[in-house]
């Protein structure tokens, strides 16, 4: 289990992630490898086991929650949330 700032992301073109931050996306890419380097946990609105971000954080031995729904609208930008990827559960910690 991971407990970090979240931060929020929607162009890895245009935006960063501070070392040890939350990576929280609505999906990934493979133009999102340098992002994931400073991850550590990751969340995605979209996607599966066979998705990029499941296969590029399990062979980084990140841990990450796929086809978390609606992510983006209830996650804010900074706050800190516990992601446990190995039950598939975020939860909030500032709360």
């Amino acid at each position: 289990m991971v407990k970090a700032k979240a931060r929020l992301i929607r162009d890895p073109r245009t935006e960063a992630l501070a070392p040890g931050e939350i990576l929280v996306a609505r999906n990934t890419d493979p133009g999102w490898i340098a992002v994931f380097s400073n991850a550590s946990a990751i969340v995605v609105e979209r996607g599966s086991l066979l998705s990029h971000s499941a296969i590029v954080a399990r062979e980084m031995g990140i841990p990450c929650v796929v086809a978390l729904k609606g992510a983006l609208d209830w996650i804010r930008d900074g706050e800190t949330i516990e992601v446990d990827g190995a039950r598939g559960v975020v939860t909030r910690s500032d709360v």
